[in-house]
């Protein structure tokens, strides 16, 4: 499976392709020839397939951008809007997490030398402006931070974020090649010619597996101080957190939960209950509660960052049985069934 890509992208991130291909292809010392061997499963168009075209994630001719693979071809796919997409949520989370969370509940000097908060109308500004490309491409504003060109002052971040966002490529990219990898693009040809379809239990065991896959494969490649817990498990959560921001509900007839995946790639790291990766994800849960207003609410003392997700969880738990009580109703009062 060769993994060339020509930059020729006009987005600030394509200044870190080819730090993405090195980190991605060399996580470990045998990852390259599991790559070899899980693309010779198909035909040789094995390349990652690099779009540049200036167009939102969503709501375009061309369909969603998001990463997917090819299921006839087994071809990777990628676009340079969601991969600036994911650089400004890595930094802008990262800033968040920092100047508005675990700055303020801890009082540490920060170690860039400004204030706690400083640089949080910054990350606010990449928040907001990633949300934007969801749905309307926009060229990057000049007076926000990139990868491409850091002032002294911004470097601190932006370099941290570099990180986290190749991690988060890294981790994207290893969720589609375990659908290589898992056989689930043959079982798809197969289910195709047979001229039917997966169930919707049967796609989200494939995904489930191919984080799975993933996450086995970063963790393998962990290497202090270059490839640290922190940054892998940054950057993954990047990778699932960036689509809550997608849809506001939480379901999907094909994809597991999105805070599901979440959570259970927080279990899988085996984190203390203190670990700020908890703060990160929990960082994420409320960005999304206040980009769609689901009302759940983050008041009360909390011991730990754990204890916050986890009551946050059962919050998101009673809403989508609600929503699924909702939708049983409407769909029996459609058959003419009244009776709740």
């Amino acid at each position: 499976m060769h993994s060339d890509i020509k930059v020729t992208g006009t987005q600030p991130v394509k200044v870190l392709d080819y730090t993405v291909l090195e980190w991605f292809e060399g996580k470990y010392p045998e990852f390259r020839a599991e790559l070899e061997a899980i693309g010779r499963e198909f035909g040789p168009n094995r390349e990652i397939r690099y779009l540049c075209d200036e167009m939102p994630i969503l709501g375009n001719q061309e369909g969603i951008l998001i990463p997917h693979v090819t299921i006839d071809s087994g071809q990777i796919t990628i676009h340079e809007t969601f991969l600036s997409y994911i650089w400004l949520l890595s930094y802008a989370f990262l800033v968040i997490f920092d100047e508005k969370i675990h700055g303020p509940r801890t009082g540490k000097e920060p170690l860039h030398g400004k204030p706690i908060g400083y640089f949080y109308p910054k990350g606010d500004a990449a928040l907001n402006y990633g949300l934007r490309l969801i749905a309307e491409f926009a060229k990057w504003p000049a007076d926000l931070p990139s990868p491409e060109s850091p002032s002294s002052e911004d470097a601190y971040f932006v370099e941290r974020a570099n990180g986290i966002y190749v991690a988060a490529v890294d981790f994207i990219l290893c969720h589609e090649v375990g659908h290589i990898a898992c056989h689930h693009l043959r079982r798809l040809n197969q289910t195709w010619r047979s001229k039917r379809s997966l169930t919707s239990a049967q796609s989200k065991r494939f995904e489930l597996a191919a984080d799975k896959w993933a996450l086995e494969r970063v963790l393998r490649g962990i290497r202090p101080p270059q490839r640290t817990l922190t940054a892998v498990g940054f950057g993954a959560i990047v990778g699932l957190g960036s689509l809550l921001f997608l849809s506001q509900s939480l379901t999907s007839p094909s994809h597991p939960d999105a805070d599901h995946r979440i959570r259970s790639l927080l279990s899988a790291l085996s984190l203390d209950s203190g670990d700020n990766l908890w703060g990160v994800a929990a960082a994420f849960y409320i960005a999304w509660n206040i980009r769609f207003s689901t009302g759940l609410d983050f008041s009360g003392d909390y011991e730990d960052y754990e204890a916050l997700v986890r009551a946050i969880g059962r919050q998101l738990g009673s809403r989508k049985r609600l929503e699924s009580k909702t939708s049983q109703t409407a769909a029996r009062r459609k058959r003419g069934c009244w009776l709740d």
